[in-house]
Protein backbone atom coordinates (compact mmCIF):
# COMPACT_ATOMS: atom_id res chain seq x y z
CA UNK A 1 0.00 0.00 0.00
CA UNK A 2 3.11 2.35 0.09
CA UNK A 3 3.20 2.88 -3.36
CA UNK A 4 -0.73 3.76 -3.73
CA UNK A 5 -0.05 6.34 -0.11
CA UNK A 6 2.77 7.61 -2.30
CA UNK A 7 1.09 8.31 -5.72
CA UNK A 8 -1.80 10.22 -3.75
CA UNK A 9 1.18 12.20 -1.82
CA UNK A 10 2.73 13.13 -5.28
CA UNK A 11 -0.83 14.53 -6.53
CA UNK A 12 -1.60 16.32 -3.71
CA UNK A 13 2.41 17.86 -4.27
CA UNK A 14 1.21 19.16 -7.84
CA UNK A 15 -2.56 19.93 -7.11
CA UNK A 16 -2.79 22.19 -4.22
CA UNK A 17 -6.57 22.64 -4.57
CA UNK A 18 -6.92 19.20 -4.03
CA UNK A 19 -9.39 18.41 -0.85
CA UNK A 20 -9.44 14.34 -0.82
CA UNK A 21 -7.83 11.76 -3.11
CA UNK A 22 -9.14 8.18 -3.24
CA UNK A 23 -7.80 5.51 -5.25
CA UNK A 24 -11.36 3.01 -5.76
CA UNK A 25 -13.08 0.51 -7.74
CA UNK A 26 -15.88 0.91 -9.75
CA UNK A 27 -18.05 -0.43 -7.25
CA UNK A 28 -17.32 2.01 -4.65
CA UNK A 29 -14.44 0.66 -2.79
CA UNK A 30 -11.50 2.79 -1.75
CA UNK A 31 -8.33 1.32 -1.96
CA UNK A 32 -6.46 3.69 -0.41
CA UNK A 33 -7.38 7.88 0.27
CA UNK A 34 -5.22 10.90 1.19
CA UNK A 35 -7.42 13.32 3.40
CA UNK A 36 -5.67 17.12 2.71
CA UNK A 37 -8.80 19.35 3.80
CA UNK A 38 -11.17 17.62 5.96
CA UNK A 39 -14.81 17.52 4.91
CA UNK A 40 -17.33 15.08 6.10
CA UNK A 41 -18.97 15.40 2.90
CA UNK A 42 -16.40 14.92 0.45
CA UNK A 43 -16.68 11.06 1.09
CA UNK A 44 -20.31 10.64 0.24
CA UNK A 45 -19.66 12.41 -2.31
CA UNK A 46 -17.11 10.15 -3.89
CA UNK A 47 -19.57 7.30 -2.83
CA UNK A 48 -22.04 8.89 -4.95
CA UNK A 49 -20.21 9.56 -7.36
CA UNK A 50 -19.32 6.15 -8.12
CA UNK A 51 -22.47 5.34 -9.60
CA UNK A 52 -22.18 8.40 -11.97
CA UNK A 53 -18.95 6.67 -12.96
CA UNK A 54 -20.71 3.18 -13.65
CA UNK A 55 -23.70 4.87 -15.28
CA UNK A 56 -20.91 6.47 -17.34
CA UNK A 57 -19.08 3.55 -18.19
CA UNK A 58 -22.12 1.15 -19.26
CA UNK A 59 -23.24 4.66 -21.52
CA UNK A 60 -19.58 4.48 -23.15
CA UNK A 61 -19.83 0.79 -23.46
CA UNK A 62 -23.41 0.42 -24.72
CA UNK A 63 -23.20 3.11 -28.00
CA UNK A 64 -19.50 1.55 -28.63
CA UNK A 65 -17.16 4.29 -27.61
CA UNK A 66 -14.84 2.14 -25.75
CA UNK A 67 -13.51 2.32 -22.03
CA UNK A 68 -14.21 5.22 -20.37
CA UNK A 69 -11.19 7.47 -19.37
CA UNK A 70 -11.85 10.13 -17.30
CA UNK A 71 -14.81 12.34 -16.00
CA UNK A 72 -15.02 15.71 -14.26
CA UNK A 73 -17.96 17.27 -12.91
CA UNK A 74 -18.10 20.66 -12.09
CA UNK A 75 -20.43 22.15 -9.50
CA UNK A 76 -20.33 25.83 -7.61
CA UNK A 77 -18.55 24.43 -4.48
CA UNK A 78 -16.16 21.72 -6.08
CA UNK A 79 -15.09 19.55 -9.16
CA UNK A 80 -14.90 15.63 -9.09
CA UNK A 81 -12.41 14.52 -11.24
CA UNK A 82 -12.27 10.81 -11.86
CA UNK A 83 -9.28 9.28 -14.07
CA UNK A 84 -9.10 5.38 -15.12
CA UNK A 85 -6.11 3.34 -14.08
CA UNK A 86 -8.09 0.62 -15.55
CA UNK A 87 -11.30 -0.77 -16.20
CA UNK A 88 -12.23 -1.42 -12.40
CA UNK A 89 -9.88 1.13 -10.56
CA UNK A 90 -9.55 5.26 -11.00
CA UNK A 91 -8.59 8.23 -8.85
CA UNK A 92 -11.26 10.50 -8.00
CA UNK A 93 -9.96 14.01 -6.62
CA UNK A 94 -12.15 16.93 -5.14
CA UNK A 95 -11.31 19.77 -5.80
CA UNK A 96 -11.73 23.03 -4.54
CA UNK A 97 -13.32 26.28 -6.57
CA UNK A 98 -11.09 27.63 -9.21
CA UNK A 99 -8.74 24.54 -9.55
CA UNK A 100 -6.78 24.64 -12.50
CA UNK A 101 -8.34 21.30 -14.28
CA UNK A 102 -5.86 20.89 -17.17
CA UNK A 103 -3.04 20.35 -14.34
CA UNK A 104 -5.60 18.09 -12.36
CA UNK A 105 -6.37 16.00 -15.34
CA UNK A 106 -2.22 15.42 -16.44
CA UNK A 107 -1.18 14.56 -12.30
CA UNK A 108 -3.99 11.80 -12.43
CA UNK A 109 -3.42 10.82 -15.96
CA UNK A 110 0.27 10.16 -14.99
CA UNK A 111 -0.38 9.08 -11.67
CA UNK A 112 -2.93 6.40 -13.22
CA UNK A 113 -0.78 5.01 -15.81
CA UNK A 114 2.03 4.68 -12.99
CA UNK A 115 -0.48 2.61 -10.92
CA UNK A 116 -1.43 0.38 -13.57
CA UNK A 117 0.93 -2.46 -13.08
CA UNK A 118 0.02 -2.83 -9.69
CA UNK A 119 -3.30 -3.43 -11.16
CA UNK A 120 -2.89 -5.76 -14.10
Amino acid sequence: MGGFAEALKAIAGKVPEAQLLIIMATDGIPVQKLVVRQDPNLEAVAAEYTALLRASVSAATDTGLGNLHELAVVTDRMTALLVGITPEYFLFAALSPGALLGRARFALRLAGLSLQPEFL
